[in-house]
């Protein structure tokens, strides 16, 4: 999987560099990153006509950020308390209590604008033919 990985990483790097979407400079410190920011599942694959799959992936892809199992408003303080079981940042701390302002900033912050296309699709999964990516 690793192998596959490096080459949709160099593909999609290279594309953006045809493109003039991205310099050299930029593409080598991109290449030399412990963890690039690619994955490639390559798990059972979804048939055509397997429409309960293809809802499962959908809401797969599509979910929300964070449980609201997590999610504690303390009515007396009016703060909310928002704690994960892994453990983030230099402090290592699983949680944060903010004030309920705060938590509805920081949250709505990542609610996209009207019409904003989400989701994107290559190769298998793209509704065009891949000849139309092509310049």
């Amino acid at each position: 999987m690793k192998q596959l990985e490096e080459i949709f990483r160099s593909r999609i790097l290279a594309m953006l560099k045809r493109k003039d979407k991205i310099v050299d400079d930029l593409i080598q410190k991109l290449m030399n990153w412990r963890h690039s920011g690619f994955s490639v599942y390559a798990g059972n694959r979804i048939a055509r006509d397997d429409r309960v799959g293809q809802e499962a992936l959908a809401q797969y892809i599509i979910r929300n950020a964070f449980s609201e199992e997590k999610i504690t408003y303390i009515e007396n303080t009016g703060q909310v308390l928002y704690c994960s079981d892994m453990t983030h940042g230099k402090n290592k701390k699983n949680f944060e209590l903010l004030p309920a302002e705060e938590f509805i900033a920081r949250v709505t912050q990542h609610i996209p604008e009207k019409g904003f296309h989400m989701v994107r699709y290559f190769a298998w999964y793209s509704n065009r033919s891949i000849k139309q990516f092509s310049p």
